[in-house]
């Protein structure tokens, strides 16, 4: 388990965040088109979801994969890094995370 503590200058590490943007676009697909509709079908917390859209939490394995079941796809197209590069997940995590979900 990698330590949360903070970084060298006090800050913490941001390790990946939802693509707010990939995830509005698979909503809108899907025919919902506010964060309530997001939340309810993908079965997370509004205000856990805000947080995330608003990148001031990084999403827990269970959520990330609870709102890629909801909408489709692999779960690396809704997660980037702090500098908005797309993350790139090894396969066995992909394969274990879909076996989760």
């Amino acid at each position: 388990m990698r330590s949360r503590s903070p970084g060298p200058r006090g800050e913490k590490p941001d390790r990946y965040r939802l693509n707010g943007e990939a995830l509005w676009s698979k909503a809108r697909a899907a025919g919902d088109t506010n964060q309530r509709e997001i939340a309810r079908r993908s079965g997370v917390d509004e205000g856990a979801l805000s947080r995330l859209l608003e990148g001031t939490r990084s999403p827990s394995l269970e959520t990330i994969v609870a709102i890629a079941a909801a909408y489709g796809g692999p779960i690396e197209d809704l997660l980037t890094r702090p500098d908005g590069s797309p993350l790139q997940i090894p396969a066995q995590a992909v394969r274990t995370a879909s076996a989760v979900g």
